[in-house]
């Protein structure tokens, strides 16, 4: 049973804009409970927060969700996030980031109690008090789910955060990280921007070129081909899935036979890039969030969340196999003015958690949080690859980005069906340990209301005798 679901919610939770106590905007969430065995069993609720596509799929097709609401007989529910997707005030991106009150109220902190107030409501509706949450994300959504759980203990039990670069925000020191990852991937073909600046050197090297890749349109720089292949390379690296080969083991094929040629990588492209021609404006068909993001209404409420609070420091430098395209907060702060008219303040999410670092509040108020990760996704640069403590714990794996969150198969590799279950055990120690504490409490708290009546049964026959 999947159902679609519009929940009624405020723009503004905390009276920032007198102006907007009343608007509202209708967010969208996804509810599947075919395999829930309901609120009286104190079945789970497992509730994926946020996607970058809204919500393109049903929770139930992410992985490790997936094997949760069988193994724990949950319900699976994806919350969809404020300004994104189809839960956009005024029913257009355009329109809601033009208005400096409506943008002002895409934060961090609204945001999160959207997905409390959602939660919560759910749970009332449904009588699930007994039922306890687990939330989960993936990148961006990872981080607000490791925060959900920090400022919502009391709503959740735990949370998972997949592939997320959780050190990077809130953040000004430039992450070279992610380029050197991708630098490490694609290796064997490092020689090929040599050979393209060659080529485009020549009197007629851009003609060359246009004729080499088949491009959609005449090249006019050389910048025009290097930019979406750089963004291939990079989204190739962060998404490349379990058992698929795609470009990066089609280029270790291609050039361990051939050696590098410019026919060579031609070859190995189309076997990825379908179409007729090679489009030079691909990254419009990519929607990558890395130094090579596209300037596009697609990532408009990105960008202004990048600006507004969640400062995204990756760049790269000339020792990297992609082209230079270093971090400079100087320039970051100027492109904000231009577009908001705003200036970042690095350091903002940092006083979201009472004047501590991130990780010193992870480690002092945090526990029950998995951080999962694949090496070979760029984004690992500024993850967290080492358990904290006992309860905050570190998966790492050879796989890439969101691993875990991939779609179920027969033939998926062993290292993926064995850190799943490593996820599906403390899934299962947080749900006993949750029943077993509720439990000891409820005699506990029987207890005390005797001690109560019968103390007040006392006092009220002392006054009347």
């Amino acid at each position: 049973k999947v159902k679609v679901i519009s929940y009624t919610q405020k723009l503004d939770h905390f009276g920032y804009q007198s102006d907007l106590s009343n608007f509202t905007f209708q967010q969208r969430l996804v509810v599947e409970d075919a395999r829930w065995a309901g609120a009286k069993a104190g079945a789970p609720i497992f509730a994926l927060l946020g996607e970058y596509n809204g919500l393109s799929y049903p929770p139930s097709e992410f992985g490790i969700l997936s094997l949760s609401a069988i193994e724990f007989k949950a319900m699976l529910i994806q919350i969809e996030q404020r300004f994104y997707g189809n839960s956009i005030p005024l029913g257009s991106i355009d329109l809601a980031m033009a208005d400096h009150r409506l943008r002002a109220c895409l934060s961090t902190k609204q945001t999160l109690q959207d997905f409390a107030d959602i939660i919560q409501s759910l749970k009332k509706n449904l009588s699930a008090h007994n039922s306890p949450v687990i939330v989960a994300g993936m990148g961006y959504w990872g981080a607000l789910a490791t925060w959900f759980r920090m400022k919502y203990p009391h709503i959740t039990i735990g949370a998972l955060a997949s592939s997320t670069p959780l050190l990077y925000y809130g953040s000004s020191s430039p992450g070279h990280g992610y380029c050197h990852i991708v630098s490490n991937d694609f290796k064997l073909i490092t020689e090929s921007w040599v050979v393209i600046d060659e080529i485009s050197s020549q009197h007629d090297g851009l003609a060359k070129l246009s004729k080499y890749f088949n491009t959609c349109r005449p090249l006019q720089s050389v910048e025009e081909l290097k930019q979406p292949l750089a963004q291939l390379y990079s989204s190739t690296a962060q998404f490349d899935l379990p058992g698929n080969p795609e470009i990066k083991s089609l280029c270790l094929e291609v050039l361990r036979k051939h050696n590098f040629t410019i026919e060579a990588l031609v070859e190995v492209l189309y076997k990825l890039v379908v179409g007729k021609c090679f489009d030079a404006n691909i990254s419009t068909t990519i929607n990558m969030y890395s130094p090579f993001e596209p300037l596009s209404n697609e990532t408009l409420a990105w960008a202004w969340q990048r600006c507004n609070e969640l400062i995204y420091p990756i760049g790269c430098v000339r020792q990297s196999m992609l082209p230079s395209q270093p971090f400079h907060m100087a320039e970051f702060k100027r492109s904000c003015q231009e577009r908001f008219g705003i200036t970042p303040h690095p350091h903002l999410l940092a006083s979201f958690f009472e004047n501590h670092t991130m990780l010193d509040y992870l480690v002092q108020f945090g526990g029950n949080i998995i951080f999962s990760n694949g090496l070979k996704d760029p984004f690992c640069s500024g993850a967290i690859l080492k358990s904290l403590s006992t309860t905050i714990t570190a998966i790492t794996t050879k796989g890439s980005y969101c691993w875990d969150m991939h779609e179920v198969k027969n033939d998926d590799p062993k290292w993926l069906k064995e850190n799943r279950e490593k996820e599906l055990k403390i899934f299962g120690q947080w749900i006993n340990e949750f029943h077993h504490t509720s439990k000891a409490y409820k005699p506990l708290a029987y207890s005390v209301m005797i001690c109560v009546v019968v103390e007040l049964i006392i006092i009220t026959c002392t006054i009347w005798m």
